[in-house]
């Protein structure tokens, strides 16, 4: 007979599943990582209740996953698989493999310019592959990874230096969701908290030319996406968007637009529930790769036009708060 071990772990409870005992929730609902197993869904799925706090509180948003009869349990692939009953996003540190895990089953602000079909190529359908495809690693170009490398390399010294020349702390956030459960397949993760805004870093590597790069004059269109979906999730009402580069800085104030977002959400949500859902239900189902690329989208949505207009319209109003050239501070 196949039995499970509840045992007390930590703060929370945890639950030790046979490999005989398969429970699979609801994949509309939860997340599914590394699961590459041929299984029945059962008639009756587990009904999922969540709560969460909004990020505008003093204290971290939270996100508590539970059943009616203990937690949500999650199995991917493996004999025996531990899973809590609790889950805080904002405190797990970014780049740590909790975090990975964690954007891995949302569709992530940094992400958005890509869903909305603003690249060349193949970009979007190389998301939706890599959602899809979860235990696949995401290729990148060398290129592309060396400017990543650089951002990352550069935040920490960024952050110190807009800190400085704006004159206030920078507090820190691991990984966001939205207040409302219906949204929490969007997730974020911002650079820095300030009050009632967010901080985002960029640190241009102008192709491996650090040291003749400018500070932007303006912001670029193709962020626009990413921090009005990072105010949307958080309930904030601008970011500072913060270019760094080693002959200065510029700080530009983007305010919340909230048509905006109604507009990139639409493109975002179909992007997500009809085409990336659908094709992992269908891998989980143990259906042929050619019924699962059935879902695949085109490289562009109808709207990805509209989106990009509005876009380039919403860099242009964007205010310009402070330039720094040559240690030489002006403000706006």
């Amino acid at each position: 007979m196949s039995e499970s071990l509840s045992l007390k772990c930590g703060s929370g409870f945890c639950r030790v599943l046979n490999p005989n005992t398969m429970i699979l929730s609801a994949m509309r609902t939860c997340s599914i990582s590394n699961l590459r197993t041929s299984i029945s869904l059962p008639k009756r799925l587990t009904n999922r209740k969540s709560q969460s706090f909004s990020t505008t509180s003093s204290s971290p948003p939270l996100i508590i996953s539970q059943t009616q009869k203990g937690p949500l349990f999650l199995l991917p692939h493996s004999p025996s698989l531990v899973v809590t009953s609790s889950l805080s996003p904002s405190d797990i540190p970014q780049k740590s493999q909790e975090w990975f895990a964690l954007r891995k089953d949302k569709l992530t602000t940094s992400t958005f310019s890509t869903a909305l079909g603003f690249w060349k190529k193949n970009r979007r359908s190389e998301l939706w592959h890599e959602k899809v495809y979860e235990s696949e690693t995401r290729v990148f170009e060398d290129s592309a990874k060396l400017a990543m490398s650089w951002g990352v390399e550069m935040e920490s010294a960024a952050i110190e230096r807009y800190k400085r020349i704006m004159g206030c702390e920078v507090g820190t956030m691991g990984f966001a969701l939205h207040s409302q459960e219906q949204y929490h397949w969007l997730g974020a993760s911002p650079d820095g908290v300030l009050g009632s805004g967010i901080l985002e870093v960029k640190c241009p590597y102008n192709k491996g030319k650090t040291e003749t790069v400018l500070p932007w004059s303006k912001v670029p269109f193709y962020y626009m996406p990413q921090m009005q979906g990072q105010m949307e999730i958080m309930d904030r009402e601008w970011v500072d968007l913060y270019c760094w580069t080693r002959n200065g800085s510029t700080v530009f104030r983007v305010v919340r637009d909230r048509s905006y977002w109604r507009m990139i959400h639409e493109v975002l949500r179909e992007f997500w529930w009809e085409n990336v859902v659908p094709a992992r239900e269908a891998l989980l189902l143990g259906k042929d790769d050619g019924e699962v690329r059935k879902f695949e989208p085109s490289s562009t949505h109808k709207r990805t036009g509209l989106a990009i207009a509005k876009s380039i319209a919403l860099a242009a109003e964007s205010k310009l708060v402070c330039r720094e050239i040559a240690d030489h501070v002006e403000f706006f």
